[in-house]
Formats: structure tokens, C-alpha cells, sequence
């Protein structure tokens, strides 16, 4: 084994995690649903060349004087946990439960960063889950996990490692702390001056009671002809669906705020080295992003300067936003109280289509944000999902919440031309 200084990414994720205590909330899933028969011999070997493929699965952390260090283990036969469901009155809703159950239970990093499990709902219906410690995935890195899953078990061939992430990890560390780190200090405070974070309520007005959960969880469709739309929109206006999704919600809360000048939190892919395409590991950078919205401006300028402000922070997301001095956002409350993301965006989510996007719910009853906004590319639709916390926000301003970005949605599909949601 080999011993290397933790990222940048990891020591954040690390100290949000000791300051926070929510070690359920740093676990990342991959889930596969196996039709026919299951070759668990096949299966096994998958498991095991999965590891000795990502130096990640096999990473290990320990603190040591108040950092954080990586142990890099050499391969070894990982243990494929088999779980029997097929004799339950409702297999599938149990194999959920379990899937749910496995994502709440805490992955021991100083032990192992991975559980691999395969739970059986029928003879010819099989679940293998990969649950992960954050530390060693994101979203784009269990993309490529689904991808390589698959094809390992098929016998096809894949794309060599370029860097595995310990190597990337100290690219960044000397990139940050480099000559020249100071371009991408630079830009962010010239981005951010004067900034102040979203001013939202301060604490609920009918109290939690007694058993309820501590986070609200709401979500509504929108429908495939306005997420058609929405594409359409995109494309006439050479960006992606980020940009417009992310406008419409600067549009919600600035009806919900009164507020014109939003900066939200959001989390960025961060692999602008093509030699990281093909790794796994915890690569996400936290960036914000300053969008103003000025009445009665149509809503095309509105998405115009938010694609901007978005190429802008993909071109320097290598700095994440905690690294920043204190007070470059000036307001009460942390800079990632207000969280925007497009699930998908920067990669596609091989693994999401049929059963796993109804797997995926567990992923979406959790969050380590006191408000964390999440659009799900669902098929043709698009689904709308607010996580908050219930000790400040109710359900009904929640569920308010995402009705007006749903009604907002289709307003700016009938016509771009206007800025709708704008106080009159």
C-alpha cells in the first residue's frame, strides 16, 4: 500500500462531514438490474476487476495531526454480499427497502470504501448495488462505474485509466497553490464582489412535530411536451439545458425572495484533464454562480447571461468556491445553503433508465443542504425535486416552491419573449 496527501475535494467533503455529522449523507450508489439468469461467478470476477481497475475502490483514509491521507491498498478479492428477497409477499418493494437501507448505512472509510451487494427478487430478476463512500465517487464517476459493470460482465472491452485520481489529486494541489493560482482567485472575486447570499426564511413558522422527518422532500413532472420545449430553447440558444433550468429557478426565488442579484451554490464535474475521462473518484467542485434578473427583460437575455456565467465558472471551476477568503459572499448563513443541479448534466447517467430512476428516489430523500433544488431528467419529462430542511421550511412553501418553477417552466416554453414570475 501506498500513503498520498487526500485532494482538495476529499479534506472539504471531510471537514463538512465532522462539522455536520451526517455520515449516511456521504454515501454514493450504483444499482444494475440483472434480467435472466445471473452468473455469480462472472459477477464476482466483475467485482473484483472493478477494484483493481480504480485505485479509488480500494482507497482507505485515515486522520492524522488534522489531515486527512489516502492509502492507496494494492488489489485483494472483495466480498460480493448476496441478500435473498424472492420470498418476501412484495419482492421488489423489499429489494427498494433493502436498496434504501443500504444507503443509509455508514461505509466505514478507514476500513473499506465499498460494499458490494447482490440481492436476488426472483429466479431471473437479480439487483447488484455498489454503495460507496463519497470520498471515492461522484456522479460522473458512477456513471462510468454502470458503464464498466455492465461491460465487464458482457466481456467487452474498456478504455484504459488514463490518471487514476491520486495523480489528479496532486495536479490540483499544485495548480491551487501554484503561480498560477492566482487567474482563478481572481476571477472568482471579481465574479462574486458584492455578492450576498439568497436571503430565504430564517426558520419555519409551524414547528416540526414530533416524529416528523427532518427534511422535506417534494417533487412534480414536467410534462414531455414542455421539456421538449425547454430543449428547444436550449439548442436555439447554442447552450445546454443547464443554463435554462438554472435560470428558471434565479426566476424562483426571485419571486420567493423579492431578490434580483441570486447566487447559488452548485456542483461542477471539475475534469478538464482528458486524462481523467475514464477515473473514478471524488472530482466535484463546488462553484457559485450570480445570476440578476432585471424586470421586464425577456427571458432569452435572462438565459443569455446565465449561459455566460456558466461557461465562465466551467472555465474556472478548478478552485472550489470554500477555498475562497471569508466574506467574498457577504450574508448570514453558509454559501452552500441554496443548491442547484441538473442530475446528468456533465455526463450521461447510463445507469438511470427503468427501474434504477425508481431506485433513485432513496438518492433524493436526503440531502446535505438546507436547500438543495434538483432536476431529474426522467425519459422525456423532466422531474422537479426540492430537499429542505424541515426545521426551516415547511412543506407547503416547499411544495409551492417547485409548483412555481413547474408553472414557469411552461410560461417561458409558450414565450421567451417575456420574463415571467417578475413583480408587476
Amino acid at each position: 500500500m501506498r500513503e498520498e496527501p487526500a485532494s482538495v475535494g476529499q479534506r472539504l467533503l471531510w471537514l463538512m462531514d465532522h462539522y455536520r455529522g451526517q455520515q449516511n449523507a456521504l454515501n454514493e450508489q450504483v444499482v444494475w438490474h440483472l434480467r435472466g439468469d445471473c452468473d455469480i461467478t462472472a459477477l464476482r470476477r466483475v467485482v473484483d476487476r472493478l477494484h483493481e481497475r480504480h485505485e479509488s475502490l480500494r482507497t482507505t483514509f485515515v486522520a492524522r495531526r488534522r489531515q486527512l491521507v489516502q492509502v492507496i491498498n494494492p488489489p485483494r478479492p472483495v466480498e460480493l454480499l448476496r441478500v435473498d428477497v424472492s420470498g418476501h409477499a412484495d419482492p421488489r418493494r423489499a429489494a427498494r427497502e433493502h436498496i434504501a437501507a443500504e444507503l443509509t448505512t455508514a461505509v466505514d472509510i478507514g476500513v473499506w470504501p465499498t460494499r458490494p451487494t447482490l440481492i436476488t427478487v426472483g429466479p431471473e430478476h437479480h439487483i447488484f448495488v455498489l454503495t460507496m463512500h463519497h470520498y471515492v465517487s461522484d456522479d460522473w464517476s458512477n456513471a462510468l462505474l454502470s458503464r464498466d459493470v455492465r461491460a465487464l460482465y458482457q466481456g467487452e472491452e474498456l478504455p484504459e485509466v488514463g490518471w487514476q485520481y491520486a495523480k489528479w489529486a496532486a495536479w490540483q494541489r499544485e495548480l491551487i497553490s501554484g503561480p498560477d493560482s492566482g487567474t482563478l482567485f481572481d476571477h472568482w472575486r471579481g465574479q462574486l464582489d458584492s455578492a450576498r447570499l439568497v436571503h430565504l426564511p430564517e426558520r419555519a413558522e409551524v414547528p416540526r412535530g414530533p416524529g416528523e422527518p427532518a427534511w422535506v422532500s417534494v417533487e412534480l413532472t414536467i410534462d414531455p411536451h414542455v421539456a421538449q420545449g425547454l430543449h428547444q430553447l436550449a439548442r436555439k440558444q447554442r447552450t445546454t439545458l443547464f443554463p435554462v433550468m438554472l435560470s428558471l429557478f434565479y426566476l424562483v426565488l426571485h419571486r420567493a425572495t423579492g431578490q434580483s442579484d441570486l447566487t447559488v451554490a452548485s456542483l461542477f464535474a471539475n475534469r478538464s484533464r482528458p486524462e481523467v475521462r475514464d477515473t473514478v473518484g471524488f472530482f466535484v467542485s463546488m462553484v457559485l454562480l450570480r445570476g440578476r434578473v432585471v424586470a421586464a427583460e425577456p427571458f432569452t437575455d435572462l438565459l443569455r447571461q446565465v449561459r455566460n456565467v456558466v461557461m465562465e465558472g466551467l472555465r474556472h471551476q478548478e478552485l472550489p468556491a470554500q477555498l475562497l477568503p471569508p466574506g467574498t459572499v457577504t450574508g448570514e448563513g453558509r454559501t452552500d445553503d441554496v443548491m442547484f443541479q441538473l442530475l446528468g448534466s456533465f455526463v450521461p447517467r447510463a445507469d438511470m433508465s427503468g427501474d434504477e430512476l425508481d431506485d433513485l428516489e432513496a438518492q433524493l430523500e436526503r440531502s446535505r443542504f438546507a436547500l438543495e433544488f434538483v432536476v431529474v431528467p426522467q425519459g422525456d419529462a423532466l422531474t422537479a425535486v426540492v430537499m429542505c430542511d424541515r426545521d426551516r421550511f415547511t412543506p407547503d412553501w416547499a411544495r409551492q416552491l417547485v409548483k412555481d418553477y413547474v408553472e414557469l417552466a411552461a410560461a417561458v416554453v409558450a414565450d421567451p419573449g417575456r420574463l415571467p414570475g417578475t413583480p408587476s
